[in-house]
């Protein structure tokens, strides 16, 4: 087999794993939210508002046909998850707009929050897991792990709520309603890196102190070779795989975990609109939702794994 059949059949397993992922997950989520008391159909003629007026039950008998209601909960899900591969994500019980256009119309707050929450954690927490590993219970060490204690420690609202109230209230450096912007993705991408960089510094001090007490750091110092290019030659490069997998998690930490931020910030992102759609008992765009956060996991994972695996040939060759 050539180097294109090799890369077929490989592209070929992947397309396999996205399709069994998505379709276990969006079976899921689509199962928990039939079970829900809350008729589809009623929602839908009512707007998703629960203070509305009562509806007839021959209009929700007659919007349940429309919408299909009326099938099996299996031939549902095969209409929905056919619709789905061609895009078409159904329509917001709300706004009454399409799913694809309102995940669409959030993403953008919440992947600049991402992409700079990513790109910070990763400039602090490396550098300073490394120094912390090197500098093995100094004090330096246990600074760094008393300000980690504290962010792991402390709720991200409870910190949000802090930040609001000292650079938006006190010093009045941003305002309370976040803008459309850089500027109003600062303090929530602050919130963010500070709690991740804080998990991620203890991950990587452990990581790099497991490399340097293995025989290979001994014997390279024996030979006479400098600690610095064991450091920097040796013991990062056999670390990159697992700080890799490290930054592939937060990534998915920052797209599904930054609901309670956005909401205290009035951030308008994704993490926003799942709030809403909860409290609206939006089934759509749950469901939207979900399979969006399953899509980035599988596409950030598979690219981890071939960074890794570009990394290190041994997970290449174990693979086979």
């Amino acid at each position: 087999m050539g180097r294109i059949g090799i890369m077929a059949v490989k592209l070929a397993k992947h397309m396999l794993k996205l399709f069994v992922v998505l379709t276990g997950i969006t079976l899921l989520s689509f199962s928990i939210l039939h079970l829900s008391p809350k008729n589809p159909a009623e929602l839908w003629l009512s707007g998703a508002d629960p203070n509305a007026t009562a509806i007839s039950q021959e209009a929700i008998e007659k919007q349940e046909k429309a919408m299909g209601l009326d099938k099996p909960f299996i031939v549902q899900y095969g209409i929905w998850l056919k619709n789905a591969a061609k895009g078409d994500l159904g329509l917001s019980y709300a706004t009454k707009k399409p799913v694809a256009q309102e995940i669409y119309n959030h993403m953008t707050p919440t992947v600049e929050m991402t992409f700079f929450s990513l790109l910070f954690t990763v400039l602090i927490s490396v550098p300073a897991g490394i120094l912390c590993a090197v500098r093995k219970d100094s004090a330096v060490d246990n600074f760094f792990r008393i300000i980690s204690f504290f962010g792991i420690s402390v709720p991200s609202f409870v910190l949000s709520l802090f930040l609001l109230w000292i650079f938006c209230i006190r010093l009045g450096l941003f305002p309370v309603i976040a803008q459309k912007g850089a500027i109003g993705i600062v303090l929530p991408s602050a919130v963010l890196t500070f709690q991740c960089a804080s998990k991620m510094t203890r991950q990587v001090r452990a990581v790099i102190l497991g490399e340097l007490d293995k025989p290979y750091v001994q014997g390279a110092k024996m030979r006479g070779i400098g600690y610095g290019r064991i450091l920097f030659s040796h013991v990062l490069l056999n670390s990159a795989s697992p700080i890799l997998t490290f930054a592939g998690i937060y990534v998915g930490v920052f797209l599904g975990g930054s609901a309670v931020i956005e909401g205290i910030f009035s951030v308008n992102g994704l993490g926003q609109l799942a709030v809403s759609a909860v409290a609206r008992l939006d089934y759509n765009v749950l469901q939207g939702f979900v399979l969006w956060c399953a899509v980035v996991y599988f596409c950030v994972n598979t690219a981890v794994d071939a960074l890794c695996a570009l990394i290190d040939p041994r997970i290449k060759y174990s693979r086979g």
